[in-house]
């Protein structure tokens, strides 16, 4: 089984407050090129560069989305995808939480786990919701996280 992985599941991994344990064994992590773009962005440079570490030592692959986004997406790393599913999940999003400005990066990812079957791991709880919502698999890890 191979799990989709969220931005937030990485510095919490950093952080200690997540352990590996926390996870599923026997498991596959991908992420796509999001991911690590948001955690280049990271101000201060020792904790990018830990960040960044660990990114490349949990993550098994990095996957391509399957919809370009003007502004976000790699043109090495995206596909020219349909986007029915991409624009549900934006927009279902925006009017959760009427707008955030990370909407289309999550709807992003979670279409790819979506497209690609697999399970999207979580600690936002407004796409969690959405997918839900939706029927998609979600594991919410903000449970485990110790506080």
């Amino acid at each position: 089984m191979k799990y989709m992985v969220d931005t937030n599941i990485i510095n919490w991994l950093v952080d200690g407050s997540l352990s590996t344990e926390n996870f599923p064994q026997d498991a596959a992590f991908v992420a796509t090129h999001i991911q690590h773009d948001e955690l280049s962005k990271t101000r201060d440079s020792t904790r990018r560069q830990k960040l960044i570490d660990r990114f490349n030592t949990f993550v098994d692959s990095t996957l391509p989305t399957e919809s370009t986004i003007l502004g976000i997406s790699k043109l090495d790393s995206c596909k020219m995808g349909e986007g029915r599913i991409f624009s549900r999940l934006k927009s279902d999003l925006d009017l959760l939480n009427h707008g955030k400005s990370n909407n289309s990066e999550d709807a992003l990812i979670a279409e790819v786990a979506i497209v690609n079957g697999h399970t999207l791991i979580k600690a936002d709880d407004d796409l969690r919701a959405v997918a839900e919502q939706h029927g998609y698999n979600v594991v919410h890890l903000a449970k485990y996280k110790a506080t």
